[in-house]
């Protein structure tokens, strides 16, 4: 049966046809390992990737607006946002994984504004996704204390 698959496949070959016909053809047989149905398809799978990553992808970055009410009550801090960045580069999905309540919102408003290049694996742009940090602190400090609407490490 082997040496009238290789027949095929030769003869598929010289009429500049596919390999596809020997499967097609003794569809009993076992398929070959080179044939179009054997390879696996293409995942559609979310890639994960880190922030640091990430940052050396971004090309427009819109720096959220400090709400007046939060700088009155002192409110500093970081906001922890989960994105899904398209093939395209824009933001698709956003939302708040934790950080001060009163700075959720500009966060989430400046972050969908930011632009990236396409992520590419195997020279194929892909959909990612990652963790942003959006850092609100008062007076110029470089560190934002800990607070009760802080991430948990």
């Amino acid at each position: 049966m082997r040496s009238r698959t290789a027949a095929c496949i030769v003869s598929c070959l010289l009429a500049t046809s596919t390999v596809v016909c020997a499967k097609t053809i003794f569809a009993d047989d076992a398929p070959l390992a080179d044939t179009p149905t054997n390879v696996p398809p293409k995942s559609s799978k979310l890639v994960i990737i880190p922030e640091n990553v990430a940052v050396g992808m971004l090309i427009h970055k819109v720096t959220p607006e400090y709400p007046v009410i939060a700088k009155a009550a002192r409110v500093s801090g970081i906001v922890t946002l989960k994105a899904t960045i398209s093939k395209t580069g824009e933001i698709s999905n956003l939302h708040v994984e934790c950080g001060p309540e009163m700075l959720q919102e500009p966060s989430l408003a400046a972050v969908r504004e930011w632009k990236y290049r396409p992520y590419l694996l195997r020279g194929e742009p892909v959909e990612v996704q990652t963790t942003i940090k959006v850092t609100f602190t008062l007076g110029g400090k470089k560190k934002v204390p800990f607070s009760k609407d802080s991430c948990p490490i």
